[in-house]
């Protein structure tokens, strides 16, 4: 996903947490560019379509993503592992309470190869990422079931589905069955 200049940024974070706050089938480009506090030029010179505001949302929040769950993480292994499930349980509770945007912008945008392709990119990196956390590239996979099980649960269990995936991957990084 790449990079992105100071204002293009700007924009781009402005239309996540529009999309976050209204759903992607709801905000129109006037309310967007409202959103964004920019022109309706500006807006398109950035992002010349509203497919490309969902793509600029989208990688914005990808970025941000990565980095909150990464600040401050110990070295691989197991402390590694409990760092990420307690700011994955931060995130959740201040940025995304209602379930994960990628999804949503899937479900809001089946037909569309560009959304599929930043959401794919989303899911791919953050996979790699736990198995990078973990120490474990080879539990990759189901760390990241675990992962998307505990952010699709947060809206109906809270907490309680970020502990349940915490305690199945530590069981997993200890050889127990879960």
């Amino acid at each position: 996903m790449g990079a992105m200049s100071e204002l293009h940024s700007a924009i781009a974070g402005r239309l996540e947490q529009a999309f976050a706050a209204r759903g992607f089938a709801e905000p129109g480009v006037a309310e967007l560019r409202r959103s964004a506090e920019v022109s309706l030029r500006t807006l398109y010179r950035y992002f010349p379509s509203r497919e490309a505001m969902v793509i600029g949302a989208l990688e914005h929040r990808h970025r941000r993503y990565l980095a909150f769950i990464a600040e401050g993480s110990p070295p691989p292994g197991e402390a590694a592992l409990r760092h990420f499930f307690a700011r994955l349980r931060d995130w959740m509770a201040e940025v995304s309470p209602n379930g994960c945007l990628f999804v949503s912008a899937l479900a809001a945008h089946p037909d569309s190869r560009a959304v599929r392709a930043a959401v794919l990119g989303h899911k791919r990196e953050t996979r790699e990422a736990l198995g990078r956390l973990a120490g474990r590239p080879d539990l990759a996979d189901t760390l990241f079931l675990l992962h998307e099980g505990a952010t699709a649960a947060w809206p109906f269990l809270g907490g309680e589905a970020i502990d349940s995936a915490e305690a199945a991957a530590l069981k997993l990084m200890t050889g127990e069955t879960p």
